[in-house]
């Protein structure tokens, strides 16, 4: 359950204040949702200022770009104006730093918040790709205008030889050396459009090397080599399989793996490179949200309906409980943003249309 994708920043973990001193963006009026998890949501991560905490036990004083993200393709995708516009303020007033890319983390103590020194091209990508989908969605050009900001320092701070980067120091500029392949969100680099930024990171894609079934995890720019994780984290795997999906290019033998595993009855959270035979016991919410999509973007919607099936049967279904609607351990608590945001995104995505993660 626990959220698997980390972001390599161990070594900028030093936090420095927030610039704004404003006060926090009041939400709109509550109602009842049509989702029992988006009421979790609302119930017990999401603060009255509208940021969204990462669990309920010992981060929820830490607050995600990664969360704020998901939130706004929620938002765009159920057509909530009004509430987009007041995760726009706390994207602003609060994550966004002086160079127009967005710190990856906050953290607040007593009543003050601190910015990570760093972004995470995931992130900033899917809120690029957000902000385009509401600028249409709500006749808002306000919007495309900052998507627009965002995108610009993205494709010039945030690329190294004309590949993106996962992460860039915001004070120094300094850039990192290794992409992600999971961080190459299509939509945003289709938004974007800069240069040769597109069919660079398709390209990438393309030529990486696969130790089959399992795509590799990223790329190193300066060696150009690609690397492997001897553990296989699904999450991130779902993830490539998803970006290949978008680029048009091949997954067939990954797909063949997953339905293989999926009908044996459990896909597992990680497994190892070469046997591939799971490492773990435990399934991940986020890992069937993310194959939703993956399957959705195949073509594949009465395999994506299955997966619901398995994904939905993890949520607290007691509706008499304090977390009806959650993907949580009740006895521990243990929980994560992304594991109910994903999948409150894969059940909207069902129900009519959907935004790629």
């Amino acid at each position: 359950m626990r959220h698997l994708i980390s972001i390599s920043l161990s070594c900028l973990f030093l936090l420095y204040g927030c610039s704004d001193n404003k006060e926090e963006t009041e939400l709109p009026q509550d109602y009842e949702s049509e989702f029992p998890t988006e009421s979790f949501i609302r119930s017990h991560l999401l603060t009255e200022k509208g940021l969204i905490q990462t669990n309920v036990t010992n981060r929820e004083n830490e607050f995600l770009s990664e969360s704020l993200g998901l939130y706004l393709l929620f938002l765009v995708e159920r057509d909530r104006a009004d509430e987009f516009a007041s995760q726009v303020d706390v994207l602003t007033e609060h994550f966004l730093h002086a160079s127009n890319l967005v710190s990856w983390r906050l953290e607040r103590t007593n009543d003050e918040l601190t910015r990570s020194p760093a972004n995470a091209w995931i992130d900033d990508a899917r809120i690029v790709h957000a902000l385009y989908e509401a600028g249409d969605a709500f006749d808002e050009p306000s919007y495309i205008k900052l998507a627009e900001q965002i995108g610009t320092s993205l494709t010039s701070i945030g690329v190294k030889d004309g590949i993106p980067v996962d992460f860039v120091d915001l004070a120094t500029k300094e850039r990192g050396d290794v992409l992600t392949l999971s961080y190459l969100d299509e939509d945003a680099l289709r938004h974007m459009a800069v240069n040769d930024l597109y069919d660079n990171s398709k390209q990438v894609l393309s030529n990486a090397p696969l130790s089959d079934p399992f795509f590799a995890k990223s790329y190193v720019i300066s060696t150009q080599t690609y690397q492997f994780d001897e553990e296989i984290n699904m999450i991130d795997q779902l993830y490539v399989a998803l970006r290949y999906e978008q680029f048009g290019l091949s997954t067939a033998s990954f797909y063949s793996f997953f339905k293989e595993t999926f009908n044996d009855g459990i896909v597992y959270g990680r497994y190892d490179l070469n046997s591939k035979k799971p490492t773990v016991n435990y399934e991940s919410q986020a890992v069937y949200a993310l194959a939703i999509f993956y399957l959705l973007e195949r073509d594949e919607r009465d395999f994506a309906e299955r997966v619901m099936n398995r994904l939905t049967s993890s949520m607290v279904s007691d509706s008499s409980s304090d977390y009806y609607g959650g993907y949580l351990d009740v006895d521990t608590k243990e929980t994560h943003a992304f594991d109910n945001l994903l999948p409150l995104l894969a059940e909207g995505g069902l129900i009519d249309g959907y935004l790629i993660p």
